[in-house]
């Protein structure tokens, strides 16, 4: 049976965004380009290797690389907007009131790291709404309409913003089609120039192809609560052949109930944990789960399925790692560039 950390580290390898974009990169671009969110770096630096460019602006969550290529970078905050977030909105409006035709790369993070509320909105209230839809467990859809309704820039206003051309290339770590979720679509309208580089379809098709003939796909995303996420899984899992592997990705929503350490991933484990036994693993393909501190959690094949007496109580404080590190192995790696949603491998 293969490592299925060593298929899940490869799989970011080569879903790299610094790669991927460069297929999708010609002459044609403008080169004045506006990178946004978690891979906003990497993005840029794929830009930078295939085509000259003129002027460059960066919007990067803190703890995500910078481009190592000459750029106007600002911090702001992820997933809580801070001072930086606003202080990198002005900035952002200011680079495009001052650039003609921009080639936008856009990336998950960026509706929290650049922001400009829209009048007659303040930053506090922005900010305040936005801890509280994220901690809401509502669909990233429901949670970006919201935020749309603050925002100067959200919602294809940044667009409209832009003197001259525009074309966007869409590093997506929202649902299938969705590219205006992606940073709540900063630059997205009905006649924008807008090109899929990835999402996560393309991080799950990478991992199958890593596995071959034993590797079975789960075709659909897989969102909704965490807990029927899990059921999901373990019912699926069930019906393989023995060595088959299934493959999956996808968000899944958690309720913030208290204040333990935990994350969508390391969540996801611990209650596919709870209803089967088979060796699984659930990681983040950006390399961070929640306030967790690890990007997911390797879980090993156990003679039965359960969990120590103590996880209800755990998971009710949303304290998932505690219970996590008793019955697998914390993926612990830095922060990887990537940012294409969750990827999932249950082994049968």
């Amino acid at each position: 049976m293969p490592d299925l950390r060593e298929i899940y580290q490869s799989t970011l390898t080569r879903c790299a965004p610094d790669v991927l974009v460069q297929q999708h990169v010609h002459e044609e671009l403008p080169r004045n380009v506006v990178a946004i969110g978690k891979c906003a770096g990497p993005l840029l630096e794929g830009v930078a290797s295939a085509m000259r460019i003129d002027h460059a602006f960066a919007a990067i969550p803190h703890g995500y690389p910078r481009p190592n290529v000459a750029a106007e970078v600002h911090v702001g905050g992820h997933p809580l907007m801070t001072p930086a977030s606003f202080a990198a909105g002005r900035a952002l409006i200011d680079f495009v009131a001052r650039h003609r035709d921009i080639t936008f790369l856009i990336s998950g993070g960026g509706s929290a790291c650049v922001e400009k509320p829209r009048h007659p909105h303040t930053d506090d209230e922005v900010a305040a709404e936005n801890k509280r839809l994220v901690a809401s467990g509502l669909s990233i859809g429901a949670i970006n309409t919201r935020r749309r309704e603050l925002s100067a820039i959200k919602g294809g206003r940044l667009r409209e913003l832009v003197r001259g051309r525009a074309v966007t290339l869409v590093y997506s770590d929202v649902s299938t089609g969705a590219l205006a979720d992606v940073a709540s679509g900063p630059t997205i309208t009905s006649s924008d120039e807008a090109i899929l580089i990835a999402d996560n379809a393309t991080l799950v098709r990478t991992a199958a192809s890593l596995i071959g003939d034993r590797a079975v796909v789960f075709e659909r995303q897989i969102e909704g609560d965490v807990a029927d996420a899990a059921e999901l899984l373990a019912r699926t899992v069930d019906s393989l052949q023995p060595g088959q592997i299934l493959v999956a990705g996808g968000e899944p929503t958690v309720v913030v109930r208290g204040k333990g350490r935990g994350g969508r991933c390391v969540e996801l484990a611990v209650r596919f944990a709870a209803i089967s036994p088979f060796a699984a693993l659930f990681g983040s393909s950006d390399g961070v789960d929640g306030n967790s501190g690890a990007a997911g959690v390797w879980l090993p094949r156990r003679e039965r399925a359960g969990l120590p007496e103590n996880a209800a109580e755990a998971l009710e404080a949303s304290d998932s790692l505690r219970i996590a590190t008793q019955i697998g192995e914390p993926i612990m790696i830095t922060p990887t560039g990537n940012n294409l949603r969750d990827l999932f491998l249950v082994a049968r």
